[in-house]
């Protein structure tokens, strides 16, 4: 399948790509949550479903940065997260898929079924797992793993940060704010006037304001922030967009050199609770409004990305509008020992 970016912007075929996804993903109509909310209209864009072994919204990006790590004929990949991280199972899981022995520095995270199903998960892939107390020592520590694997396989390993965000990363997400496009041309959904978004290592909502900027859509995108804003803000978040329109930019002179002031990006800061992972009260009565409506979310990310719809919706902010919530949850079972 031709990727919406390759087909709109050709030259961005010199970048490097790995297929690994199921896509383009359904997009659903939530009629009844809709009613209950009191909005127009509501859809959720099911990325829950954009892999077979594993789906979330880590997949997109790892078809670019896996791809570029084969086509850099590289054997081992070092990547980040904290102990439950979505990112590391993803990467464990499709890593092993191309024969990439994948390493993971892990930092704390609060213990839960969901972090230790994730562990399993990564045992399984055959991930080596390495766990450090910190991101000050995961970065430490990385350096003295990455001498040690160049050692040992004869060339560098592929080093990929805390959830992908990197250039090649965050394209991934340019590419699916196209396939959205093209679905709204083929009349599944109406144009969304905005859509609500998990904002964590910020590749995801970056990506996807990016994509409508560059096509001129009016689609404004809600970063609901899920870890301190240390790690993620708008201001970060405008680098990431920079980094990506210069990406690809330089591969097809024809995409727009967007300013990052330009693209529609919102990020909202209400919702984190007391930190990442440590679920609220809002995040945990939208993770059971949605199961009532047959969405699978968690507490981390997707429940809180939906609290703020939800709140946004209770303040008559979306009454006129068509709302899409972009489900980043993989919904694929989870792994038996």
């Amino acid at each position: 399948m031709t990727l919406p970016l390759h087909a709109r912007f050709p030259g961005t075929r010199a970048l490097a790509h790995v297929s690994l996804a199921s896509l383009p993903t359904p997009v659903e109509p939530l009629t009844e949550l809709a009613r209950q909310l009191g909005l127009r209209s509501l859809f959720v864009k099911r990325d829950d479903l954009s892999g077979e072994a594993y789906g979330g919204n880590k997949v997109r990006k790892l078809e670019f940065l896996l791809g570029q790590a084969l086509a850099e004929k590289r054997r081992s990949i070092i990547t980040f997260g904290a102990r439950g991280s979505n990112h590391v199972r993803a990467t464990a899981v499709y890593g092993k898929q191309l024969g990439l022995k994948i390493h993971a520095v892990l930092t704390p995270q609060p213990s839960t079924p969901y972090l230790d199903a994730n562990l399993l998960a990564d045992r399984v892939a055959g991930a080596t797992l390495h766990f450090v107390d910190s991101q000050r020592d995961a970065v430490e520590s990385s350096a003295e793993l990455q001498t040690k694997i160049a050692h040992d396989d004869g060339i560098e390993p592929f080093v990929i940060p805390f959830g992908g965000t990197v250039p090649r990363g965050t394209i991934g997400f340019v590419n699916a704010a196209l396939e959205l496009a093209a679905q709204i041309e083929r009349g599944e959904l109406p144009g969304p006037d905005v859509v609500y978004v998990p904002f964590g290592s910020m590749g995801t909502a970056s990506g996807l304001a990016t994509g409508f900027a560059a096509l001129g859509l009016p689609i404004h995108v809600v970063g609901v922030r899920v870890v301190p804003a240390v790690i993620a803000s708008l201001a970060l978040a405008r680098r990431v967009v920079q980094d990506a329109v210069a990406l690809l930019s330089e591969s097809d002179p024809g995409f727009p050199r967007l300013e990052p002031e330009s693209v529609g990006l919102r990020v909202r800061d209400e919702f984190l609770g007391d930190g990442y992972a440590k679920p609220t009260t809002e995040a945990q009565e939208a993770v059971e409004l949605a199961a009532a409506h047959g969405l699978p979310l968690e507490t981390t990310y997707t429940g809180k990305a939906l609290a703020a719809l939800v709140a946004d919706a209770g303040n008559n902010q979306l009454t006129d509008k068509t709302v899409l919530f972009w489900n980043t949850y993989s919904s694929r079972p989870n792994v038996r020992k």
